[in-house]
């Protein structure tokens, strides 16, 4: 398929998908978990009881910090970050092969449970996850893709880190990013073993999940024992 038209097909495929997505966010009453989630929204901070925060600063980003409280608005960010989320899984695909690769990919993702619907329609704490995840990812591998440690590979890890981070704050099982990562280096390309990027990437993932940590230890570390 010639690359042109594999881009007319991917636009189609994530319009198509936002609009069905965008009429059953608007026509589906909210759930249970999402009203919880509102709350995170409604009291902001460092984290909460069973998430980490971030779900509640994207409600209150798509919802001007709930000055729009409707089901669609609450649910603005997932079918934002959801369309978005078909292109870098389309990103990711050309990386690992070619365009038609990221294009199967695109529409497998598309017509999954938990990228349809559970990503896509419900806000949850797995729509920022998700975007975050696949940035990560993303930068991941455009990093093993430059076959020595340069700039540009350098940046692309330290991108990866950033991610991972804002991963972290959108769920804690974003942590196997970095325990993938490490074992990836550990087994694959050692190299990246003496780059001090490698612990700038750790530095930073821990640095921004410090407020977590912070809550956390004010509240006897309940999201763990939990």
């Amino acid at each position: 398929m010639p690359e042109k038209s594999i881009y007319k097909v991917l636009i189609i495929l994530i319009i198509f998908s936002s609009a069905i997505r965008l009429f059953l966010a608007w026509s589906l009453e909210l759930g249970n978990d999402e009203v919880y989630y509102w709350t995170y929204a409604l009291y902001p901070d460092l984290s909460h009881f069973d998430h980490p925060p971030m779900v509640g600063f994207v409600i209150q980003l798509f919802t001007l910090d709930l000055f729009f409280h409707s089901e669609l608005s609450l649910r603005l960010a997932s079918i934002v970050l959801g369309s978005i989320n078909c292109w870098l899984v389309f990103l990711i695909g050309r990386q690992i092969k070619n365009s038609l690769t990221g294009l199967y990919a695109a529409f497998l993702y598309s017509f999954s449970i938990y990228g349809f619907i559970i990503t896509g329609i419900f806000i949850l704490p797995d729509t920022p996850q998700m975007f975050f995840w696949f940035l990560s990812l993303l930068f991941i591998l455009k990093t093993f893709s430059v076959k020595t440690i340069n700039k540009e590979s350098r940046i692309f890890m330290i991108l990866s880190g950033v991610f991972t981070g804002f991963a972290l704050l959108s769920k804690y099982t974003s942590i196997f990013l970095l325990i993938g990562l490490f074992f990836y280096i550990l087994f694959f390309d050692r190299k990246w073993l003496k780059s001090y990027e490698l612990y700038i990437i750790i530095l930073i993932t821990l640095t921004l999940f410090i407020p977590v940590v912070i809550w956390n230890f004010g509240n006897n570390f309940i999201s763990m024992t939990f």
